[in-house]
This record gives C-alpha cells, structure tokens and sequence, in this order.
C-alpha cells in the first residue's frame, strides 16, 4: 500500500484470545476488510491488528466484526492521532 492509498482513519486494536483459539482467531481476523496486519505478540494482550477505514462509522463497523469472533474475549482499540514514519 502507498502512502496515497492509506485510510483516514487508522487504529491499533490490542486483542486477548481464549487459551487454543489462537488460530482461529487470526484466520477470521485476516478476513474482515480494513485490517492490514495481524500480529501475535507478548506481555498483556496476545495479538495486534492495524485497522484502517475511511470513516468512524466503518472504524466501529470492523471493531464490531472483530467483537463477535468466537476466541476474543477482551479488546482495545487505540486510534492512532499522528503517525510518524
């Protein structure tokens, strides 16, 4: 993705995931639109994804999608202000 083709609105949501869900949770997360990394990490939340929308009702669309995913049982979702790269 370029730098002229990035959403408006870009978000990091931190995801905890129900011991032996791991896969199922990443396969489901790579599927809903907007989400442009999956990442399992460590320390308090088990995986990261990168969300990125045109508009704040989308943002919450796909926060919602992400919500109802059999495995997750705790979000946050920080939206990013200002990026630097």
């Amino acid at each position: 993705m370029s730098a002229n083709d990035k959403k408006a609105i870009c978000a990091y949501v931190l995801i905890n995931i129900k011991l032996g869900f791991t896969e199922e949770v990443i396969a489901k997360l790579k599927e809903i639109p907007g989400i442009t990394s999956v990442a399992v990490i460590t320390g308090e939340y088990d995986c990261i994804v990168r969300l990125e929308t045109d508009t704040l009702e989308e943002m919450h669309d796909r926060t919602l999608d992400i919500h109802i995913i059999d495995g997750i049982f705790e979000t946050t979702t920080s939206i990013i202000q200002v990026e630097f790269t």
